[in-house]
């Protein structure tokens, strides 16, 4: 009778101990949780790289991070199935089975390392190479433990999957590749979500040491690697074995492939001038862009060495296309940035404010003779005078004199707030000689102003449809020389500065607006370098295709 009794109370008292460990277990984990919670936020790792996308999603740029890493940051659903299985197979076999620690591997981990007496055998799960990822440690046996609780907190408070996703965007894969979308870029010139076994097999077997089986570097190495990984994928079933020996009997094919650089100058500047991060699609036409590109390319423009092409739209503004040089390893300076002096292409404003304010009408004369405003004496660009000349022809051919008289009619301060309006600089104080176009402006600049003028939006452009209109009309009824022909050009205004340093051409079609600039780089003047003509002719090509 003692004996059963004394052999029921050590049962009863064993699970006592049991339960009280479960408890104290269990307000241990609590109390972790409470007062020292799993950052589930810091599971996105870092900032991830800009990408630069065209109107069409083409991708134009992947700009490093500001720790110098290509991070593309993608869903678990956009990640090939492959990948996981393969991942799976070859980290962590019960990973969907466990709760962030597997008992058996770490037993016999805990056995290797004790009796070596340093760490030989991690059996980290995938869950803990998160918690590695996400806060780094020294590898010490206490680091190791802090990533068992580490685990077991992350595991209750995100699922599986997400863990997946974050493993997967996290991992290094060597040099300043991180996460599995940039891999596949790099290597295969593919997103991740298109892999097939082979190739999710070889990324996969890169991550322990990716430095150390870099596929141009290692490829054996690698090769054998990958094959490893490809036969666990065939244990565990995930991969049929006669579709496992044929991705092993082939190839790696992983190759570098070259970050894309297109559209370099505009992408400069949007990289410069935004915080943002991830996919940002612009309104770059990509197949225009590269046209053009190709235009200005084998161009040999007046002999100069810069040119500028910007192509908006008229109702919205936004950029389509955009040359800053020629070449740009040869050129890296944007000249659609660089403010030049405009030459003529400012005086369709000016005649617009003379119509808006009554100083001239559609048939009006303008006094086109020899005038001195004190010591300044206006000349017309052929050195000629007409005694006086319709306001229309005034504009479409460039006379100087009339534009002087219809400054001093309207007044420098109206013209002033009208190049306000327009999104021109005009920062220090106007003479007359603005009438000339001694005012500097940029490509882009001018193509706006020309987009917001001739825009929808009346009351942005300041001058009433009615006005606008007249004035395109006016501007439409010859191309600048008889051999430019370009139908789709509704209104053209060239420019051609003081030296012949700086060649123009505006043209608008009825739902562009087109900016070439040609000139020198360090301001020399070139003797053949007209807007009427050089500039006028690449325009003409520019908006000759779609």
């Amino acid at each position: 009778m003692g004996r059963a009794g004394s052999g029921a109370e050590r049962a009863a008292d064993a699970v006592f101990a049991l339960v009280a460990v479960l408890i104290l277990f269990g307000a241990a984990e609590w109390a972790l949780d409470t007062y020292w919670p799993f950052p589930a936020d810091r599971l996105r790792g870092g900032r991830e790289s800009l990408r630069l996308l065209a109107a069409d999603g083409t991708v134009l740029r992947v700009a490093p991070t500001a720790a110098g890493e290509r991070r593309v940051r993608v869903p678990l659903a956009d990640i090939s199935p492959h990948v996981v299985a393969a991942l799976v197979a070859a980290e962590d076999r019960r990973f969907w089975r466990h709760r962030g620690v597997d008992p058996l591997a770490l037993a016999r981990a805990a056995t290797f390392n004790l009796v070596r007496r340093r760490v030989v055998s991690g059996a980290s799960t995938l869950t803990m190479q998160v918690v590695r990822l996400v806060e780094p440690r020294p590898r010490t046996l206490g680091s190791k433990a802090i990533e068992v609780l580490r685990a077991r907190q992350l595991e209750r408070r995100v699922p599986k999957a997400a863990i997946l996703e974050a493993y997967l965007n996290l991992a290094p894969f060597g040099g300043t590749l991180r996460g599995v979308e940039a891999a596949s870029l790099h290597w295969f010139g593919k997103h991740s979500a298109d892999l097939g076994p082979a190739e999710a097999a070889m990324l996969v077997a890169m991550l322990p040491a990716p430095s150390r089986r870099a596929p141009d570097r290692w490829p054996d190495r690698l090769r054998d690697s990958r094959n490893r990984v490809l036969a666990r994928m065939s244990a565990t079933g995930v991969l049929a074995e006669a579709a496992s020996d044929r991705a092993a009997a082939g190839a790696l094919g992983a190759r570098r492939h070259g970050w894309p650089f297109l559209a370099p100058h505009y992408c400069d500047a949007l990289a410069a001038g935004t915080d943002a991060e991830g996919a940002l699609r612009t309104s770059l036409d990509i197949a225009l862009q590269r046209r053009i590109e190709a235009l200005v390319r084998t161009g040999d423009d007046a002999g100069v060495d810069g040119v500028a092409v910007v192509v908006v739209e008229r109702e919205s503004g936004a950029l389509r296309a955009l040359i800053g040089s020629r070449d740009y390893r040869r050129w890296p300076l944007d000249a659609s940035r660089c403010r030049r002096a405009a030459g003529s292409t400012l005086k369709p404003f000016l005649f617009a404010l003379a119509l808006e304010s009554g100083v001239i009408g559609p048939d009006s004369l303008i006094a086109d003779r020899r005038v001195s405003f004190g010591d300044w004496e206006p000349v017309n660009f052929t050195r000629d005078h007409t005694g006086s000349i319709h306001a229309a022809e005034a504009l479409i051919t460039s006379r100087n004199i009339p534009a002087v008289h219809l400054l001093a009619a309207v007044g420098v301060d109206r013209f002033r707030e009208l190049l306000w309006r327009l999104g021109l600089p005009v920062g220090g104080r106007l003479g007359l000689d603005a009438a000339l176009g001694t005012l500097a402006v940029s490509p882009r600049e001018l193509a706006r102003a020309y987009a917001t003028f001739f825009g929808p939006d009346a009351a942005a452009a300041g001058v009433s449809a009615r006005t606008r209109a007249q004035v395109l009309g006016a501007l439409g009824r010859h191309s600048p020389a008889p051999e430019i022909v370009a139908p789709a050009v509704l209104a053209w205004k060239t420019g051609t500065s003081s030296g012949r340093r700086d060649a123009w051409c505006v043209g608008v079609t009825a739902d562009r607006v087109a900016v070439v600039w040609l000139g020198n780089l360090d301001g020399r003047g070139a003797p053949d370098l007209v807007g009427g003509r050089t500039a006028a002719a690449l325009l003409a090509t520019v908006v000759a295709g779609p």
